[in-house]
């Protein structure tokens, strides 16, 4: 006789609604924090972690993801040696000039600025005349705090002017990185504005880019899981993650256990597991953070071809069950969650963010720039040009493609079947445009919600389950021809 029948139907992401709370005035968009502790030598600027997916991340998508504050996991399926050099090479990136900055003539409209801002996803653009002459900065955040002009208005009179700017504007031709970081040091300055002699533009420092980017690393539970972690330690990694498809088991125990033994300065991420006894095996055996999700990755068919799976949202809310429980009967130890698959949205982002301290992405960041993954024009074939490419190529780890025989717990080839498939998906330009939009959607919905930041959404935030007539009559346009 089965052990259980359960008969209440999963639940994805799209089918709960966020309730509005109250707001208080200083609840803007703009006065929300994203940042989330993984532990307390991870701190995050926005609660984003890249997949450990061969198609998604590498240098690029780390490098990019990371300068935005989040972590990028490079795939235990790279060698060794091909995983540390790029840890290696993100610990070694320093902080260097914008040399040519993507600036607006002064006789532009707000309207060219705000189109500047997403395209290419800078907050800050410098505002100059013909002579390039720098007269201010447009800066994103300041506009809509203080918005009275239209976008039909001059630039101008939405900048911030070059008199209000002297902590930011420093007249130094040929300033050094070393000189720049001190300035911004002096001047608690978060950017610099870098002129010469006679007030022209010559270029930008951002604080933010002198923080060391943090990067992840992957492993196995296979027997060279020591030999990866020691290799990563060494180069600075600042978190390992055990990724196996179905982390509810023995290996995975002895592997988080003799690394808890070891005293590794990093910390460890295991996953991934789909329900509550599954989430406290992995958190009694001391994994420092726990990662959510089985078969609701775009690329995924484990439910498909072995039945195994389970829909996100139940998964996150029995983990969290479990998580709770674990604080108060247990151990008293908070243990974050990352929430891992399915989430192809900032709506998605929103939702599980309502449990969950970070959500883990693949599909959606899939189809930038800095993934991996080749691009693809019109025509189907690989392309370096960015203005002709319209498609970027995506498999699973679990695909014929990946192969990855220890995360889906095949020791050879023989018994190899796939879990996941090989496609592309559409291309979406650069990293940080895309992301920086979807990131002001879930503040927004924050700033709804009335909360400040991560920590207080997630106590405090009120979510509704939607019957499928109540989805599609809130969830979308209706009984209207939507103009394209």
């Amino acid at each position: 006789m089965v052990k259980q029948v359960i008969l209440e139907p999963g639940r994805t992401y799209q089918e709960f609604s966020l309730l509005p709370g109250y707001t208080k005035k200083d609840c803007t968009i703009t006065d929300i924090s994203l940042e989330t502790v993984l532990d307390d030598l991870i701190h995050l600027r926005i609660p984003i972690l890249s997949a450990a997916m061969t198609s998604v991340t590498g240098y690029d998508m780390a490098l990019a993801l990371g300068k935005e504050g989040g972590l990028g996991v490079l795939p235990a399926r790279l060698s060794i040696e091909e995983q540390i050099g790029i840890v290696r090479k993100i610990k070694e990136y320093e902080m260097g000039f914008v040399e040519e900055p993507t600036t607006i003539r002064d006789n532009a409209t707000i309207e060219e600025a705000l189109r500047i801002v997403e395209r290419q996803g800078h907050s800050k653009i410098p505002v100059v005349d013909k002579n390039n002459e720098f007269k201010g900065m447009f800066d994103y955040k300041y506009y809509i705090k203080t918005a009275s002009a239209t976008p039909a208005d001059c630039v101008t009179k939405a900048m911030i002017p070059q008199d209000e700017m002297k902590k930011h504007t420093i007249n130094c031709p040929g300033m050094l990185v070393g000189q720049a970081k001190c300035a911004m040091f002096e001047r608690s300055a978060n950017y610099l504005v870098v002129l010469d002699s006679e007030g022209r533009l010559e270029k930008l420092a951002f604080k933010k880019d002198e923080e060391k980017i943090k990067v992840a690393s992957a492993i196995s539970t296979h027997s060279d899981w020591q030999k990866r972690v020691e290799a990563n330690i060494a180069e600075g990694v600042d978190l390992i993650v055990i990724d196996t498809s179905d982390a509810q088991n023995e290996f995975t125990e002895e592997v988080i256990r003799a690394y808890k033994q070891s005293r590794y300065k990093a910390p460890i991420c295991a996953g991934n597991i789909v329900t509550y006894d599954g989430a406290m095996c992995l958190m009694k055996a001391g994994a420092d953070i726990i990662k959510i999700g089985m078969s609701s990755g775009s690329i995924c068919i484990t439910k498909r071809e072995k039945a195994v799976g389970r829909a996100p949202m139940t998964a996150l809310m029995d983990a969290d069950k479990a998580r709770k429980d674990y604080f108060m009967k247990i151990s008293e130890r908070y243990v974050p969650i990352i929430m891992d698959g399915g989430i192809t949205s900032a709506a998605d982002m929103i939702i599980a963010l309502t449990i969950a301290d970070a959500v883990m992405l693949g599909g959606y960041l899939n189809g930038f720039h800095e993934a991996v993954g080749e691009k693809f024009d019109e025509h189907g074939q690989i392309t370096n040009d960015e203005h002709a490419m319209r498609e970027v190529a995506t498999w699973g780890e679990g695909s014929k493609r990946a192969q990855n025989l220890d995360r889906y717990g095949h020791s050879t080839k023989t018994t190899f079947f796939p879990e996941g498939v090989e496609g592309t998906v559409p291309y979406k330009g650069r990293l940080k445009p895309g992301l920086i939009r979807d990131l002001t959607k879930i503040r927004a919905a924050m700033s709804n919600a009335g909360c400040y930041n991560l920590r207080q959404f997630r106590n405090e935030a009120v979510i509704e389950l939607n019957s499928p007539y109540a989805g599609d009559i809130i969830g979308s346009a209706h009984s209207i021809k939507e103009k394209r």
